[in-house]
Parts: structure tokens; C-alpha cells; sequence
């Protein structure tokens, strides 16, 4: 059985982003998947200190909310991110927990990270697609980079209103059929 997990990047307790991650884990969920939902609003996730203590003790040496998330993402097959599209980039909360990703970026761990399946949801208020495009980018040189398979990003274009994406039936069938396809 494929473990996903769903990391929620935004602030906002039931929009767009909680709303698409959660339906993206109910399509993995229907293929028999074991799934988990984390939001990263609620876990206290200090910045990357560059102390560079991980390369000494193989580990983040920065005693927070983080250090469980590791082995979560370690464990899983699959990981969603969905992140609020916020100035072209990514909500604080998201580029915190991807900025503490540094920790992994060594031997030993990048190897049990090879191979996971990564998927992006971005949601944004504009309709210009091009909107998530630094937020695209930075994440599948990142997820790559690690030896990831950045998979397809679910794009949620004109979500402005918080019930925007649960509105979009087009939309949800999307986030249900990446999740499936994900999950199996």
C-alpha cells in the first residue's frame, strides 16, 4: 500500500489550498492508498539557521516542529505540497518547510529520497497560469535535485474567494484523478 502525504501550505483554515490537497488525498485514498494531511500553518517551522549542524550530525540540530515532518516524508511514496500562490511565490509557511529541506540534501538520506513521487498545488488569484510559474520552477529543480519525480503541478487558476476551488467541479475532478493516479 503507497503512502501520501499532503503538506498544506497555506494559512487559511478551509480554502483553496487545504481543499484541492485534501481531495488529491481522497483520490489516493479510493485506490486503496493510506493517506495523512499535515498543516504546516499549525507546526511551529523556524527558518534554516545555515549552521550546518545537519552536516555534521546527519540531522537538523534545530529542535522544532520540523523534525517529524522529515521522517514523514521519508516514509511516504508520495508527497504533496500545496502552497498559496503569494507575489509570484510560495506562502511563508511553505518556503519555510522547503527551505529546512536543506537537512536532507546529504548521502544517506538523498538515496531515501530518490524516487518519491512529488506533486505541487498552487493556488492563486489571477488567471494568468504564468502566475506560479517561479513557484513551478523552484520547486521541481528542488524536488529533482533530490532525485524526486516531479510529477505534473495541479494549477488552480481564479482562486480568489475561499470556497473558489470546492466550486470549480472541473477543478476537483482534477485534484480526484492526480490523487488516484498518484495512489496506485
Amino acid at each position: 500500500m503507497k503512502k501520501v502525504i499532503g503538506f498544506v501550505g497555506s494559512p487559511r483554515k478551509g480554502g483553496n489550498t487545504e481543499t484541492l490537497v485534501a481531495e488529491v488525498l481522497r483520490g489516493a485514498a479510493s485506490v486503496g492508498a493510506e493517506t495523512e494531511q499535515i498543516s504546516l500553518a499549525k507546526a511551529r517551522i523556524t527558518p534554516c539557521r545555515a549552521c550546518d549542524g545537519c552536516r555534521k550530525g546527519g540531522r537538523c540540530l534545530v529542535e522544532d516542529e520540523m523534525q517529524p515532518l522529515y521522517d514523514k516524508m521519508l516514509e511516504a511514496d508520495v508527497i504533496v505540497l500545496g502552497t498559496p500562490i503569494y507575489f509570484w511565490g510560495p506562502s511563508a509557511q511553505a518556503k519555510a518547510f522547503v527551505d529546512r529541506w536543506y537537512a536532507m540534501d546529504q548521502e544517506g538520506i538523498r538515496e531515501k529520497l530518490a524516487g518519491k513521487k512529488f506533486l505541487l498545488i498552487c493556488a492563486f488569484a489571477d488567471s494568468n497560469p504564468e502566475t506560479a510559474s517561479p513557484t513551478v520552477n523552484m520547486m521541481r529543480t528542488g524536488t529533482e535535485y533530490l532525485g524526486m519525480e516531479f510529477h505534473e503541478p495541479l494549477l488552480a487558476a481564479s482562486c480568489w474567494e475561499k470556497t473558489d476551488a470546492a466550486a470549480n467541479a472541473e477543478l476537483m475532478r482534477r485534484a480526484f484523478e492526480f490523487g488516484a493516479k498518484l495512489g496506485r
